[in-house]
């Protein structure tokens, strides 16, 4: 869940053409003006969303009933609650070649999800780390992500439509991403027990501690979830705006069926 955010870059570019017209375009040969364009955006928008295509705002995103599963072992879910901190992140690298078919960008944000948990757990393993029975709760919760950085690269090409229209079309089942936490991670949650005991200190000292293996051990499970999200915005744009609405190329040469 700490992910939803992710989608922001196929709302910003691929999203309603008044809205893109307003912000300029680009070619896709200059990364410099496409980032700009993208971090500019993100500010306009993070606080009043696009109301003509029915989009919210997006700082905060609210979040509701999210339920992950993390490797088999513990059973997690955001009952209500948000996600602030999109508006800080920042677009490093973007690249996209419609020729070679492929595309890909990179972006660095401080995120805060916060709100009402619950969980539940019975696996060896995690009853070993923590030394209880079985881990359960339902209280309130909260995750900081500093310097969360997000890699992806994905196929993507530019599809001539019985429209007479050009867009960029995606191959969603082909995207690979990655994702490191440059700065920390912090957790907080009450209500959290292991058996019967109140365990909440004990659980988030030990998740503060050993941050860094948590979230390289269990963190691609939410980030999978936020990509689940990040398909069906992005397939919406894409598949609805024309690519010379926020684009200067002629991609007539190189667009196929």
């Amino acid at each position: 869940m700490a992910l939803m955010f992710i989608f922001l870059f196929g709302l910003i570019v691929f999203g309603d053409a008044a809205f893109v017209d307003t912000l300029g375009k680009c070619s896709l040969k200059d990364e410099e003006c496409t980032k700009s364009l993208i971090n500019n955006a993100l500010n306009e928008i993070s606080s009043t969303g696009i109301p003509e295509l029915d989009i919210p705002p997006v700082d905060p995103i609210a979040l509701k009933n999210v339920s992950v599963t993390v490797l088999g072992l513990v059973d997690i879910t955001l009952l209500e609650g948000q996600a602030k901190g999109v508006k800080t992140c920042k677009f490093s690298s973007i690249k996209i070649d419609l020729e070679k078919e492929i595309g890909g960008y990179e972006f660095t944000c401080d995120i805060d999800i916060e709100g009402k948990y619950k969980v539940f757990s019975e696996s060896p393993l995690i009853k070993n780390l923590l030394g209880g029975t079985t881990v359960h709760g339902e209280g309130n919760g909260k995750v900081q992500l500093e310097k969360l950085q997000i890699s992806m690269k994905f196929p993507v090409y530019a599809q001539k439509r019985d429209d007479g229209e050009i867009y960029m079309k995606c191959d969603y089942s082909k995207i690979k991403y990655d994702y490191q936490i440059l700065g920390k991670t912090k957790f907080y949650a009450d209500n959290l027990f292991l058996g019967e005991q109140e365990a909440s200190k004990l659980v988030t000292t030990f998740l503060n501690e050993n941050w860094k293996f948590v979230m390289d051990t269990f963190g691609r499970s939410f980030f999978d979830k936020a990509m689940d999200i990040f398909y069906s915005y992005t397939s919406k744009f894409f598949g609805t705006v024309p690519a010379k609405h926020y684009l200067t190329d002629d991609f007539t040469s190189i667009a196929k069926p």
